[in-house]
């Protein structure tokens, strides 16, 4: 059985001191593949995404039609980088070009810059949430930029934590989600897990964010729901 590890934020090989590096590093050396995706943080493109095999000549032993009239094999360079006969439709978009040039232009260091600074603002969020704990629950402590939190209206405030005040905290979400949609102030999504009811996951993902947004976010979100 093969296994695929997904960076879904698409920054925790190069990027960052607070990257975890060598964590991730682990759990990509067990998978057969890697599939990267700046498009989440970085500000890439979607069509950027790359895939990474472990094999090598996986893609080609797999796909190759080695049809003569459209892969050449006398060239005045290296076949090998010719990508069309690796893929099932016989060729690509150069989408991964926007990526070298964002690259480019940023720099390994300017990514280092963004991300450290993404996490900064979680980090922030978290010691807000934390200083507003009669509002706000922390429902686990983020490894990355997802925050995920239940927001406390008054009825509940004084409520012993438990399955109840979970269900009722999880009913809550979608309608203050609408409030935020129909006053045009906030979109913060929310969703289930296994093991729980709705809950808010935010993800902080643009350079523009700053405290005071994070700041305005919890107030607007006391602001719209604490009557529910």
């Amino acid at each position: 059985m093969a296994s695929d590890t997904d960076v879904q934020f698409g920054y925790g090989w190069p990027f960052g001191v607070h990257s975890r590096a060598d964590t991730l590093g682990q759990y990509h050396s067990s998978a057969d593949s890697v599939t990267w995706n700046p498009h989440k943080l970085m500000g890439a493109l979607l069509q950027c995404s790359t895939i990474h095999f472990k094999e090598e000549g996986l893609l080609i032993s797999c796909n190759q039609m080695s049809a003569e009239y459209l892969f050449m094999t006398d060239k005045l360079y290296d076949v090998r980088y010719d990508t069309g006969d690796k893929v099932i439709q016989c060729g690509r978009h150069n989408d991964i070009f926007k990526l070298w040039l964002q690259w480019r232009a940023k720099g390994t260091e300017g990514f280092e810059k963004l991300m450290d600074r993404l996490m900064e603002l979680s980090e922030y969020m978290v010691k807000r949430i934390k200083q507003m704990s009669d509002r706000f629950y922390l429902i686990l402590e983020p490894e990355l930029v997802n925050v995920c939190f239940w927001y406390l209206p008054t009825r509940v405030r004084n409520m012993p934590h438990g399955p109840e005040r979970e269900r009722i905290l999880g009913e809550i979400c979608p309608i203050l989600k609408g409030r935020m949609m129909e006053s045009g102030t906030l979109m913060v999504g929310y969703q289930p897990d296994d093991r729980r009811p709705n809950f808010f996951r935010n993800i902080i993902s643009s350079a523009a964010v700053t405290e005071a947004d994070i700041d305005f976010l919890l107030a607007e979100m006391d602001r719209l729901g604490q009557d529910l």
